[in-house]
């Protein structure tokens, strides 16, 4: 039996943790022993010392195994390094897998430039077998070109959840934020930064005062105090709530009726999968791998990134609970389909 190792840093919560428990709840663990590796989360900042000191760790881990296999979540710095201790290591092949990259965020500051032309390029070139997770990361990733002849294996996106939402507990949100019946959730669920577009959540909440819509948000991260400072009146108003990370997830979202995800960048998200799953209708940015989950006016609405205005009238048109329904519905069908174990693991279990 060929063992696998899935090489990240170690998540509490979020998209990894939940792709990499996907797999290990798959099928897969009964046709290969599957072991997750990992070390909590560091900031590096290009420090040699702290640099040799992960790929050491990382390299200790993984021999220590004798895998055949090692899974890397990558690119960017970190994700460099822990493909480097596994090329060191006595691991038999190395995969990459694009969860993110440099190339998705437009900055032109010296360290990206060190890592979108030197760092990356490297990482993609010591990878036995490549791939992305969306297709729009395969025209971003520049240096995808430089990969090893045959190596770049294209798109193998994130697994649909697939879970059951007849077994998972109905009206939980509404009873504890006690919120009516008659009002629309509209839920943000993931990391709360900038890259995330919640400063267009916040701008949104200044000018649409429909008071039918109450927004949730989950999730934790540096731009949280944002809504603290800036969204006083609407949290006093019950307009406005801000639950920080949770476990129940699904629960929340069974009950949301509308999920907001005005991200500026992406790759193929798990919370979008997740929402979807729980028949929550989407409004997403046009950016990465978003329209390739969401079609827009028929599986849901896509705006564009940075647009307030976008935000509203996509609310607007989701305040008839018909049309909400149509695209949760044919959101949920498509999703199911294209996003299923076979089109998903079946085609990574081909690069074992």
């Amino acid at each position: 039996m060929k063992k696998i190792l899935l090489v990240d840093t170690k998540y509490k919560e979020g998209g990894p943790k939940t792709v990499h428990q996907n797999i290990l709840n798959s099928y897969l663990s009964k046709k290969y022993e599957i072991k997750e590796i990992g070390l909590n989360d560091s900031v590096l900042h290009f420090n040699p010392i702290k640099g040799i000191k992960f790929v050491l760790a990382y390299w200790k881990l993984i021999n220590a195994e004798h895998a055949d296999v090692a899974l890397v979540r990558g690119l960017q710095y970190i994700g460099f390094l822990m493909v480097l201790a596994a090329k060191l290591s006595n691991v038999k092949k190395t995969i990459v897998c694009v969860h993110g990259s440099d190339w998705d965020v437009p900055e032109r500051t010296f360290r990206k430039i060190i890592l979108k032309y030197i760092i990356e390029p490297l990482e993609i070139r010591m990878a036995d077998s490549i791939f992305t997770v969306c297709q729009a990361e395969q025209k971003i990733v520049k240096p995808l070109k430089l990969a090893k002849k045959r190596a770049n294996k294209g798109v193998i996106y994130n697994t649909f959840p697939n879970i059951n939402i007849n077994k998972i507990t109905s009206g939980k949100l509404r009873k504890e934020l006690s919120i009516p019946e008659n009002k629309i959730i509209v839920i943000s669920v993931g990391r709360v930064v900038i890259r995330k577009g919640h400063q267009y959540i916040i701008e949104t909440l200044k000018n649409f005062k429909d008071s039918v819509f109450v927004f949730v948000i989950v999730g934790s991260g540096d731009y949280l105090h944002h809504y603290e400072e800036q969204c006083k009146e609407e949290i006093a108003e019950r307009r406005l709530f801000l639950l920080d990370n949770r476990t129940d997830v699904y629960e929340l979202l069974k009950d949301s009726d509308i999920f907001l995800f005005p991200t500026l960048n992406e790759n193929h998200s798990m919370a979008l999968l997740e929402a979807i799953n729980m028949h929550c209708t989407a409004i997403v940015t046009n950016v990465g791998g978003n329209t390739e989950t969401i079609i827009d006016g028929e599986t849901g609405i896509v705006i564009r990134p940075k647009n307030t205005a976008d935000i509203v009238r996509a609310l607007y048109r989701m305040k008839d609970k018909d049309v909400r329904k149509i695209y949760c519905n044919e959101a949920f069908r498509y999703a199911k389909e294209k996003f299923s174990i076979m089109n998903t693991l079946g085609k990574l279990e081909e690069l074992f």
